[in-house]
């Protein structure tokens, strides 16, 4: 299940004209029977999630408004953290450095699903190069004790000693077409948990 809602957009409804509007969305894990997040219209324009811990995002599903029918479509993107692990604990650097994935769109089952697929492996492990210094620095801002500044001594890459890379976040943004394009429906945003 969800763990909760921890952030909302400005509270206000979007809709692109009279005649076309989301009703519905729903969110599935890879393994739930039933959704395990929802939000009926109006929408607002960013949500912020945080699954269980082992919970992967593997379904989308929009409801449309009684008796309309636009195309919508899905767009995924993933983004990667580093984090410094010792034989359980694990300090996770989300505020510091990222690799971000390509978007990707999803096509449409035919009853507006939209399966997720996971990342690849290079999204998975893509992380921009940073210098022991920038680390250290990170590795302090993000409290880390004595401990774990030493074991960021020990990484001058990613993957490197007691560092890993991990997705920590998925983005997905609902689009609708006005006619004329695409348009922002909605942005979910997935927090990934990078270790367990």
């Amino acid at each position: 299940m969800i763990a909760g809602l921890l952030s909302a957009g400005l509270a206000m409804s979007f809709a692109l004209d009279a005649g076309a509007q989301v009703a519905r969305i729903q969110v599935w894990t890879e393994a739930s029977p039933a959704a395990i997040w929802s939000q009926s219209a109006p929408l607002q324009p960013r949500y912020v999630l945080s699954p269980e811990i082992g919970e992967t995002v593997g379904l989308v599903q929009a409801a449309q408004a009684a008796g309309q029918q636009v195309p919508l479509r899905l767009r995924v993107q993933y983004q990667t953290s580093l984090a410094l692990a010792d034989e359980g604990p694990h300090l996770d650097l989300l505020d510091w450095k990222h690799c971000t994935s390509a978007w990707h769109a999803i096509a449409v089952d035919g009853n507006v699903r939209f399966a997720v697929l996971p990342p690849s492996e290079a999204e998975s492990t893509c992380f921009p190069t940073f210098s022991q210094s920038e680390l250290l620095a990170a590795v302090r801002r993000q409290g880390g004790e004595a401990h774990w500044q030493n074991l960021a001594r020990g990484v001058s890459r990613a993957g490197e000693g007691a560092s890993y890379v991990a997705p920590s976040l998925l983005r997905m943004v609902l689009e609708q077409w006005d006619g004329r394009g695409w348009v922002r429906v909605t942005q979910l945003e997935v927090a990934l948990a990078m270790g367990c």
